[in-house]
Formats: structure tokens, sequence, C-alpha cells
């Protein structure tokens, strides 16, 4: 029913007011979620597949936020290859810029004079970003709303550009720039050679922003030098004495998973369900932070933490277990053997899994590809890089193809998952396992049967 309605009524779509969620910020400060409806969604994601080819054509070689093909690993590998011992990284400077409220401030007829669109869509874009939010206000004079589909395409067309300010300043005939900028949506740092002009700098960027409708966050913004270190993307950047670049986990996003998991241990689930839990925080968060130094962030503290909970909470359950063996022997009924739990050692190794990191390991992006420029090879070769294990290798068996579908893994497609041919995840022999895209895994037979099965016992039970 919306499919035949997004087909028929595209070009004249009514889009309904916002729904305003506060979310709170580390400062103790709350950010205005502003969230469409369903069905405006599907129809801001349509605009966004006819909008996006056309912006990534002439998008900036440094901008990585939101954009099919790109991660925030690839601004840290061109944070390494800037700041590395080979060219003298100890002796440049860093200005860390934040944009106030960026998404709030955007000028709408700046932003929309930049996007590429029939005119038929233009009209109905206009009327989706000045939609108001519903009992608050009818209509916005400016900004994109956060939980918008398109926002971060909008988002990024406003601010395309940002990260060349300063590109103009160079030195010697062979015009090696001085400074050189890397942009993640609305977070940019800039890294500055000694002889870059930073005052000139900091002007470009305020009137490039004013022309926007936007201002910096001036208590976010500063020059550093890089052997003092600075945080970008969940990161710790820091050049050394000895000129050595060196990133880590910054200790803010270290303590954010920490949190994370002793959350999830106190929010009243079953045990198993909980460690599973945690078992996904903490390989999404080694994965993310794979291409940095972990020596030091194992999480050995919340590891031992763990353990000392899991055995307070056996040591409950054994006594709640003799307590009721001891009310039913004073009634004359035998009571039934304990279940066998699985060891703690055992589980707690589960509950953080290893996974494999390297220094500066990932493969950057080439600075003008795009997803859609047809150049197939290149990010077939490139997705398959992107993965380790039993995916990768599936990935390089199939020749980058999936057997579902029988088309090539593009990075526009989503992520690639593993399957497991039988339905027994405990069979890892190489011919039982597959790559496959996510809606393809999801539509196999093995397991939407054992779905149905799930639901006929939840079904049963209630």
């Amino acid at each position: 029913m919306l499919c035949q309605r997004l087909n028929k009524h595209w070009y004249h779509w009514k889009h309904q007011q916002l729904r305003r969620i506060n979310i709170p910020k580390p400062n103790g400060k709350t950010r205005g979620l502003g969230i469409p409806t369903i069905a405006d969604r599907a129809w801001q994601a349509l605009l966004k597949l006819a909008a996006e080819p056309a912006y990534e054509a002439t998008a900036g070689e440094r901008s990585y936020g939101f954009r099919p093909g790109r991660c925030t690993a690839d601004a840290q590998k061109l944070i390494f290859d800037n700041l590395k011992s080979t060219v003298n990284g100890k002796d440049k400077l860093i200005l860390e810029t934040d944009i106030s409220k960026c998404f709030d401030e955007i000028d709408h007829k700046v932003m929309l004079h930049r996007v590429v669109l029939p005119i038929e869509a233009l009209k109905g874009l206009k009327m989706a970003v000045k939609v108001g939010v519903r009992g608050e206000y009818p209509s916005s004079i400016k900004g994109t709303p956060q939980g918008g589909v398109i926002s971060p395409l909008l988002a990024n067309i406003a601010l395309d550009g940002f990260e060349n300010l300063g590109s103009d300043q160079w030195k010697g005939r062979r015009r090696n720039t001085l400074t050189r900028g890397i942009r993640y949506a609305d977070d940019a740092v800039f890294i500055c050679k000694p002889k870059a002009d930073t005052k000139r700098l900091r002007e470009d960027i305020d009137k490039f922003l004013k022309s926007r409708g936007l201002r910096i966050n001036e208590t976010k913004t500063k020059v550093s030098k890089t052997t003092d270190g600075f945080d970008f993307l969940g990161w710790r950047f820091r050049v050394n004495s000895r000129g050595v670049f060196k990133s880590t986990p910054s200790w803010e996003n270290y303590a954010d998973i920490k949190a994370k998991v002793k959350a999830t241990w106190r929010n009243g689930a079953t045990t198993e369900a909980r460690l599973k839990r945690i078992e996904s925080q903490v390989r999404g968060w080694r994965q993310y932070h794979k291409n940095c130094d972990m020596g030091k962030h194992a999480l050995w503290s919340l590891r031992i933490w763990l353990w000392r909970k899991l055995r307070a909470e056996k040591r409950r359950m054994a006594q709640k277990e003799a307590e009721k063996a001891r009310r039913l022997a004073t009634k004359g009924i035998k009571p039934q053997g304990a279940a066998k739990r699985q060891l703690t050692n055992e589980q707690i190794k589960k509950a953080f899994p290893a996974v494999p990191w390297k220094v500066n390991g990932h493969v950057m992006v080439k600075d003008d590809a795009s997803p859609y420029d047809g150049k197939l090879t290149y990010w077939v070769g490139r997705n398959s890089k992107l993965y380790n294990g039993p995916t990768a290798d599936a990935i390089k068996r199939q020749k980058g193809i999936c057997p579902h579908c029988n088309r090539k893994f593009m990075e526009i497609d989503g992520a690639v998952e593993l399957h497991h041919i039988d339905g027994n995840h405990n069979n890892w022999k190489r011919k039982n396992l597959a790559a496959l895209h996510r809606e393809c895994h999801q539509a196999q037979t093995v397991h939407r049967k054992r779905i149905k099965d799930g639901l006929a016992k939840r079904a049963v039970k209630a």
C-alpha cells in the first residue's frame, strides 16, 4: 500500500509534522531529535536515492561522514598519513572545529539551492524541511530534522567544500599545501604545517559558515600541538616527542563501553541474554577500534568486574536452590537435580570475544572513488578487504558475487553477512559457509523456518 502511494503521489507528497524526542548530551544539555512518520521516511529515502548520485559526482575528496563507500576508518588512516614520522608530524598544528547546532541552523535557501533534483521533488523537499514539530511550532524557517533519512545528505551538501578551506595556502612552485582539512559530517580537523596561517584559516571558516547560516562552537574549537594530542571520532591521536604517531580509543569512548556493559548487566534480564548482549557490544567496540593500538585497552578491569558479578549471582542461585530443596524435603518431596550451569571463566571468555587488530591496517578509499562511478572491480576488491576471517574467505571464493541473487557485493547494497547453509551455527566447515547480502540472508528458507518455529513456540506459551 505504501509503495503504491509513493509511486503515484511522490510529486505532491504531504509531509506530516515531526515528533520531538530530546536526547541527553554529555555536557548535561539535550539534543532535539525530530522524527518523521514511517511514510515520510520512505518518501525521503526515495528522494535520497535520486539526489545522492548527483552529489557524489562532485563531492569533496576528504569528506567521509554519511557517504556510501566511506567510513571513520578512512579519516583515521588519512590522519595517520599526515602525522606519521616520515612527514614530520610532531612539528604540525591541529585546528579542531565544531559547528554549533549544525542541523538546527542550516539556511534553507542555501541548502536547497545546491540540491540537484527535479522541480517537483524540490518542492516536496522544501515542504519537508519547513514542516514544524507537533505541539511546538507549526513550521520551520531553518535547519533540517536530525531524525530525517535525507538530513545527513542535506548537511553534507550544505557543508560541501568546508574541508578544502585553507588549501590556497601553499608553498613553492609545486604548490605544497600548508593545510589539509578532514571532515566527518559537521566535525572537522585541519592539519596545519608550521608556516600555515591559522588566523587566516579561522577567518575563512567563519566566513564560510556565515554564508550557510551557521557559526562555530567556540568552546570546542581550538588550536593544539600534535604532541599534546587531540580527540576525533572516538579516537585519541597523538605524536610523541620522538615523532611516532599513535592512535588509541579516547578515554571518553573507553568510559562509554564500560558504562554500556554495566548498564546491560543491571537491566534485569536472564544471565544468558545479558551475556549475549554484552558479547555484541564488546565485539562491536573492538571492531570499530581494530585499526588502532589496543594493547592497553583489553577491558581487563571490566572483565574482572563482570567475573565478580557472575560469581556473586551463582552463589545467590545456589543458596536459593538449597533453600528450595529444604522446603521440598520438609514436605516429603524429592527435589530434582539442579540444572548444570556453564563455568564462569568460559562465560567471561565468550562475553569478551577476541577481535584481531592491526595499527593503521585499514585500506583507505581512493580520493575520487564513489560506488556510483561504475568501477565494479575496484569496489568488489575493496569490500572484500574490509572483512576478515570466514567472511573474507567466503567473498574471495565466490569472487565477490552473492550466490542468492548473483549480484556483486557493492557498498550501496549494505552489509555482507555470513550464512550457515545447514542452519547449524556450530558447523564452521568451509562448504557450509557462504557470504550473502543482508536481505538475501534474511530470505533463506532455513532462517525463515526457524523464525516461524520460534513465533509458534511463543504463541503456545502465551
